[in-house]
């Protein structure tokens, strides 16, 4: 009876110390996990980075600019509604960024009809690479007109403005508009074992 109690006992020692390093190893690859995905997202802040610069050097942004290096433009000078970056909506509706100029193969239920935009690659950074795409929020291509609504950050800097000294929100005189609209950012980073990120960022000039 004693042999048999051992023998149970040791069973269950057994079955808890696999329980346990399986436990170890769930949560070793989860932080490891969490470095690259931390790791792909400050890859994508220096794609940011490069992406405003490039902007700053389009010399027409109510067009949509070509790309050099043969994949899609990479700045578009309207909103696009209804776009999709992630690919993981899986409506039919929804327009695809040909990220890695491959026909959208990281997108669910992808077709050829979804898939029109073309990002802007950077270089590789080791197990890094980066991809940007660009929009003017604004309805369609061209100037900003009644008929081409856009959205636009309030200026309080702008000499037009009488009433410099008092800050008085009621007061329609106190900001003008501005003759620049925002524009949307979206990077794709892929990092290490396939560790992808994605960021958004919205500015103005």
């Amino acid at each position: 009876m004693s042999l048999i109690f051992a023998l149970l006992a040791l069973v269950a020692l057994s079955m808890g110390a696999v329980a346990l390093i399986r436990s170890v190893d769930t949560s070793g690859m989860v932080l490891g996990n969490l470095g690259f995905k931390q790791d792909a997202t400050a890859s994508a802040e220096r794609a940011t980075e490069a992406a405003i610069v490039f902007l700053q050097g389009v010399p027409d942004r109510t067009q949509n600019s070509s790309n050099d290096n043969g994949g899609g433009s990479g700045y578009y000078a309207s909103s696009t509604d209804t776009l999709d970056p992630t690919g993981q909506s899986g409506e039919s509706t929804r327009l695809l960024v040909d990220w890695e100029a491959d026909g959208c193969k990281y997108a669910n239920e992808a077709t050829s009809a979804q898939c029109t935009l073309g990002a802007r690659s950077l270089a590789a950074d080791g197990d890094q690479r980066s991809d940007y795409v660009i929009f003017r929020l604004c309805q369609q291509a061209g100037a900003i007109a009644d008929g081409n609504a856009c959205i636009t950050p309030a200026d309080a800097s702008s000499g037009s403005s009488t009433k410099r000294g008092k800050l008085d929100y009621g007061d329609y005189a106190r900001f003008v508009g501005s003759p620049d609209a925002y524009y949307r950012i979206i990077v794709r980073s892929v990092g290490a074992r396939n560790t992808v990120s994605y960021t958004e960022t919205i500015i103005h000039f």
